[in-house]
């Protein structure tokens, strides 16, 4: 089994980098082409773009509400099975995982974290504008 996992990877590795040869290749020979026909080689340089920043501000805030949704999942889980531990009453019922807590807070800081994207991004538009 794993060595038709290992085979599988070596396949596509060497196709995806057969692709890229490919495609540098044809490139290369149509820019020839057109040299050699007279075209100008300044038709190949591009002008740079302006950077929006938005979609990094947005990653950016909700990789951050993300771990901090992970780490407070973390805090979570240990203070109910702590809690949990401390009562011996429902001892048929204890359990030392609580996913619900992980889902709680990871939800909970994506929405909090696509919110301050929003807000962000509203004074970026404001500060464009002025």
């Amino acid at each position: 089994m794993n060595e038709i996992v290992g085979i599988f990877f070596i396949i596509a590795i060497l196709s995806i980098a057969g692709l890229i040869f490919f495609h540098l290749l044809t490139r290369h020979r149509e820019r020839a082409m057109l040299i050699e026909k007279g075209a100008d080689a300044s038709l190949f340089q591009t002008e740079p773009k302006k950077r929006n920043l938005f979609f990094t501000i947005i990653l950016g805030s909700l990789l951050v509400c993300l771990s901090l949704g992970i780490g407070l999942g973390y805090v979570l889980d240990n203070l109910l099975t702590n809690m949990s531990e401390s009562n011996v009453q429902f001892d048929r019922y204890r359990s030392n995982d609580h996913p619900g807590a992980y889902f709680f807070t990871i939800f909970l800081m994506l929405g909090v974290g696509f919110i301050s994207s929003f807000f962000l991004h509203r004074k970026l538009i404001l500060e464009k504008k002025n």
